[in-house]
């Protein structure tokens, strides 16, 4: 038997319901509802009651701690109600077990009836942190029958339709299934459901096929993909069968054996501590936790003929983290994004911007398990809100990060979303809200321009004047020039040329605008000076000899200055302390600069007489061994017998005497200035000096 598979998404963007709630990584609670067909017609549309067991096989399947469990049965009535129930307690596993069981074909067909209490079933007990669903299983179209107690066929559709709403407005999806034994099935009564909540829709002639269809829609709650591995024809012996794990990242490995009668024996070889076995008339789970990477050998013993079909569901604890870095593909850093769809970013329209996808764990942690990633293929999805259309970008992966740049084209809000798929598992990531902007251009560089009149006309490139983040293409205008412009005329061409033609010299302003195409704009003052080359001339000669005059300064300022070469000998002639102070030498050598005062050859040689005025008798160095005196003090100073008056400069030759009677009328001193013997080594620190000879 075959049975055709349809599977519609209608979010907003592109998202299936079922999936939506998954995109923020939280590992989820499962809420099912069953919504089951019992008129009279199943009776020859499931006559071994596999629907039944297909329930049962869903909450083996499951994770009993995590999942809840509820079904509304109905025919042209509500047969049966069971609210949502946790299978972790087997108590109430069994309860649940043991009443679908005793549900008995009868009646007619209402499935609007069925329907909406399902969704009520749903709706009044699911809770916000888990992923609800809803299962519809129906062999026929609406038939009312006799027994309708006036509801009509249309009252049954506007249910159909209610429940519709409820789903979009509470993000469930509703996964049809149609068993179309004697071909009355509305089938596209049952896709249409499907398609408005995001759900997928099953067409089967026959209810064999219901085991594998309800995997498929298990493995499309977990984000995981139902893996076939053999099939196999039973003989009656042994038989011995193969399964690969194709990484080691799984949480759960789920073997799956579906057969037409109980098989007689199913055996796993397989190292581990971890493995559980559930089974029925139908099917047999066998259950692996953390299983590493390789194969698993099963023997298997069925009735002779049956064909043994055996899958593999893997359970992976996983989730998809996407990332927008804003201009990363233009400059280095820039700020990244990792929204959980809760916000709008912002990005530059027609700058690229860096996506990224990784894999990460339950605490957060990055994985990195290559065998996992290697069949994997990513893919960025960018929806703008106006107009509605897609674009898909494939994704490149490296050293565990999947990686795409897009650069978005208008201004305006898009969403986008990184598909993950692989041949054991997918995910779905968030959708994320980005707002492309657009800025004004900028006006950069020098606007200041100089030309010479005589080298004819001027071009500028306006695009090196101006700065569009965008990216856009501009348009140039100007505005209206002054009569006095030195320009006479002005022409813009389309690549952004500016030529100015300026028959005479002078000063001018002109305004060049840039627009974008969004119309921002930006303004600035272009100041240009045209002169003549003969005015040039006659200023660069001008400049010529102000370079000279200059250069004649800074020689007269910076040229070495003379150095002293002798040295002085200094002998008091009267103290008004009293105090006979011995001959004193100061070598003038040992003061750099070529000027030094009284004071400081007194503090050298340690003269303790209070002479303040001192400070203000300076020496300084002459050329060809000269030594200056300049005094500013009331102090008698000569030469010999020649007086130096104050703020006059006096020079001394080699063996001249200097006299200076100080201002207390008492103090006198004779400094004799004397040439340095050659042959004397004269060693100093400015502080001490010691001559040997």
């Amino acid at each position: 038997m075959t049975f055709f598979l349809f599977f519609y998404s209608t979010h907003n963007f592109w998202l299936p319901l079922s999936a939506q709630a998954y995109a923020d990584g939280k590992k989820p609670g499962y809420d099912a509802v069953f919504v089951l067909d019992t008129s009279y017609s199943m009776t020859d549309s499931d006559p071994e009651g596999i629907a039944a067991e297909v329930i049962n096989m869903f909450m083996d399947m499951s994770e009993a701690s995590q999942t809840r469990v509820g079904f509304a049965a109905y025919s042209h009535r509500i047969v049966a109600l069971r609210p949502l129930t946790s299978v972790s307690v087997s108590s109430h596993k069994q309860q649940i077990q043991q009443e679908i069981r005793q549900l008995r074909p009868s009646g007619y067909t209402d499935i609007g009836l069925g329907l909406k209490q399902g969704a009520k079933l749903l709706s009044d007990g699911t809770q916000e942190d888990r992923q609800p669903f809803l299962i519809l299983l129906s062999d026929g179209e609406t038939d009312l029958g006799p027994s309708s107690a006036g509801r009509t066929k249309t009252d049954s559709e506007d249910d159909v339709a209610e429940v519709i709403q409820l789903a979009q407005e509470e993000g469930f999806p509703i996964h049809t299934i149609g068993l179309n034994h004697d071909g009355t099935v509305n089938r596209e009564q049952l896709e249409h459901i499907a398609a408005e909540t995001g759900g997928s829709s099953y067409i089967t002639s026959s209810a064999d096929d219901l085991p594998e269809i309800f995997n498929r829609i298990f493995a499309n709650q977990i984000r995981s993909k139902l893996m076939p591995s053999a099939a196999i024809t039973a003989t009656g012996e042994l038989q011995e069968a193969v399964v690969n794990i194709p990484d080691s990242t799984m949480e759960e490995a789920n073997l799956i054996l579906l057969s037409e009668h109980k098989l007689k024996e199913a055996q796993i070889y397989y190292d581990s501590q971890n493995i559980r076995r559930y089974e029925s008339n139908k099917y047999t789970i066998l259950k692996i936790g953390q299983p590493d990477a390789g194969e698993v050998k099963l023997k298997l013993k069925g009735r002779p003929g049956d064909l043994i079909k055996i899958s593999l569901l893997g359970s992976y604890a996983i989730d998809l983290q996407s990332t927008l870095t804003p201009g990363a593909a233009n400059a280095e850093g820039g700020s990244s994004s990792d929204s959980n769809g809760n916000s709008t970013s912002e990005v530059l329209k027609g700058q690229k911007n860096l996506f990224e996808a990784r894999l990460i764990g339950q605490e957060g942690e990055p994985v990195k398990d290559e065998a996992l990633y290697k069949p994997l293929t990513a893919e960025l999805v960018i929806n703008p809100e106006e107009p509605d259309r897609t674009e898909r970008i494939g994704m490149t992966y490296t050293d565990g990060v999947f990686r795409a740049e897009y650069s978005f084209p208008e201004t305006g809000i898009y969403a986008w979303q990184i598909l993950l798929d692989g041949p054991g598992f997918y995910r779905i990531g968030s959708i994320h809200s980005v707002q492309a902007t657009n800025i004004a251009p900028v006006a950069s560089g020098d606007w200041n321009l100089s030309a010479v009149r005589e080298d004819g006309d001027i071009t500028l490139n306006l695009n090196e004047y101006f700065q569009d983040m965008n990216g856009d293409p501009l348009v140039y205008t100007l505005s209206d020039q002054q009569e006095s412009f030195p320009l006479a005329a002005t022409q813009i061409t389309e690549d952004g040329q500016l030529i100015l033609h300026a028959p005479k010299t002078g000063k001018g302003e002109l305004i060049v605008t840039a627009t974008d195409p969004s119309g921002e704009s930006a303004s600035s003052a272009l100041l240009v000076t045209i002169s003549s080359k003969y005015t040039v001339l006659k200023w660069t000669a001008a400049g010529g000899a102000c370079a000279l005059a200059a250069a004649a300064l800074l020689y007269l300022l910076l040229r070495p200055k003379p150095q002293f070469t002798g040295r002085l000998e200094g002998l008091f002639l009267a103290t008004a302390s009293g105090e006979d102070i011995p001959v004193k030498s100061w070598p003038l050598t040992s003061f750099g600069g070529g000027t030094v005062t009284l004071a400081e050859l007194f503090r050298t040689l340690q003269v303790q007489e209070s002479l303040p005025e001192a400070a203000r008798i300076v020496f300084s160095a002459g050329k060809q061994g000269k030594l200056y005196v300049k005094h500013s003090t009331r102090c008698a100073v000569q030469i010999g017998k020649m007086p130096v008056p104050a703020g006059k400069k006096a020079a001394l030759d080699f063996n001249e005497k200097l006299y200076v009677t100080f201002e207390d009328g008492i103090t006198e001193i004779e400094l004799r200035y004397k040439a340095i013997k050659p042959n004397t080594n004269i060693y100093t620190d400015h502080l001490t000096v010691k001559i040997s000879s």
